[in-house]
């Protein structure tokens, strides 16, 4: 097994040779790396790249990783929750070299017919296995879960931010907890794979009152070439 301060990655979403949100990917991979003590040499991009390309640094050398889209972006999905993994706060929150629970979560809930896998933590949802969860309330504030609780960093939702602010909604860090998402009008989430998906069954239980109003504001910032 590989500890996570063996390596730290980030993974782009590529079409017909377009890396979208590159610069702030590769923001995210020097700030990651700092906190692991991974110095992030030059990194050259190859051409004609397809899929969701996985830049990993390790030993001081660069590799990529191309997967297929599992999903299409935007869906509508149906989740499930699982016990989030954990390490020291020093690492938590960071895209780094022991990531084998995390694919372990992602094979396992497309195993059994999920979309999506739900992390929780002291009975709070605190992460994804590759998406970052919203939650919208009947206040219109959209909640995410505290920075503490261990997420990992989303370049999507720094992407979606600004209009979702501009859209008249207000952020909110605070924990996920079984009354928020049990009473919540929409929960979206975003990834690089999933684009920004809706959440509409989590545990066999009907989430959000049917709305979109959330998911189309992070469709809209994501842009059209995105799909």
């Amino acid at each position: 097994m590989q500890g996570p301060m063996s390596a730290v990655f980030t993974t782009v979403r590529a079409r017909n040779g377009q890396l979208f949100h590159l610069d702030e990917h590769l923001a995210r991979l020097e700030q990651h790396g700092k906190i692991l003590g991974i110095v992030i040499p030059e990194i050259n991009i190859p051409e004609n790249l397809e899929g969701l390309i996985q830049i990993s640094i390790s030993d001081g050398k660069v590799s990529f990783l191309t997967k297929p889209f599992i999903q299409e972006a935007h869906m509508l999905a149906e989740g499930i929750t699982v016990t989030a993994p954990r390490w020291t706060r020093k690492v938590m929150g960071t895209k780094h070299g022991d990531w084998a629970p995390y694919r372990e979560i992602t094979s396992k809930t497309l195993e059994s017919g999920a979309d999506v896998a739900l992390l929780v933590h002291e009975f709070c949802i605190v992460d994804g296995d590759r998406v970052m969860p919203l939650v919208l309330d009947e206040d219109g504030v959209v909640w995410i879960s505290e920075a503490n609780m261990g997420g990992v960093d989303s370049v999507t939702f720094e992407v979606c931010k600004p209009a979702i602010e501009d859209a008249g909604f207000i952020i909110q860090a605070g924990r996920l907890n079984e009354r928020l998402v049990a009473r919540a009008k929409e929960i979206v989430l975003l990834g690089t794979g999933m684009g920004a998906a809706r959440l509409e069954i989590l545990d066999d239980t009907d989430i959000g009152d049917g709305t979109n109003s959330l998911q189309q504001v992070c469709i809209g910032a994501l842009g059209e070439d995105w799909r």
